[in-house]
């Protein structure tokens, strides 16, 4: 499990370093989680596993969305697009247990690429200069639509 973990994060480097509005890795997709005691939680990674690059958690009824990068730059922070829409966000370097590092930052649920993201699915990610596509296939779409309606509940 340790190794799988280690070979997606390095291909996640190595795709993030070198490509530009690329998809991370084949077979990475979004999926929407809300298990009692947990709250609602939406993940771009690898199906059925723990290798997650992106996750965002909320409380229901709670102003933020809580958003966590596997790696990242705590001092270039991360900036999340969609369309036209653009927000940088700063956050805090975190250990992951059994992966190394990830910035944790939170932001309004309203915010504008995160609204965009709601109604379309589009979303990239910008690390260190380089940009991410991480956009939600047409299936993926109704979790992430239940994700910020379970938030605004």
């Amino acid at each position: 499990m340790h190794r799988t973990l280690a070979i997606s994060t390095a291909m996640l480097a190595l795709l993030m370093g070198s490509c530009v509005s690329s998809p991370v890795a084949p077979g990475f997709a979004w999926s929407y989680q809300n298990n009692e005691g947990e709250g609602p939680k939406l993940a771009y990674g690898a199906p059925s596993s723990d290798n997650v690059v992106l996750m965002m958690t909320c409380e229901p009824g709670a102003r933020s969305v809580d958003v966590s990068l596997l790696g990242g730059s705590p001092r270039a922070g991360l900036t999340l697009t969609s369309g036209a829409e653009r927000q940088q966000l700063r956050g805090d370097l975190v250990a992951a247990p059994g992966m190394g590092q990830m910035i944790q930052a939170s932001v309004h649920p309203a915010a504008a690429p995160l609204a965009r993201f709601a109604r379309t699915g589009d979303l990239s990610l910008v690390d260190r200069g380089r940009t991410v596509n991480l956009d939600a296939s047409p299936l993926e779409r109704a979790g992430v639509s239940r994700f910020f309606s379970a938030c605004r509940v």
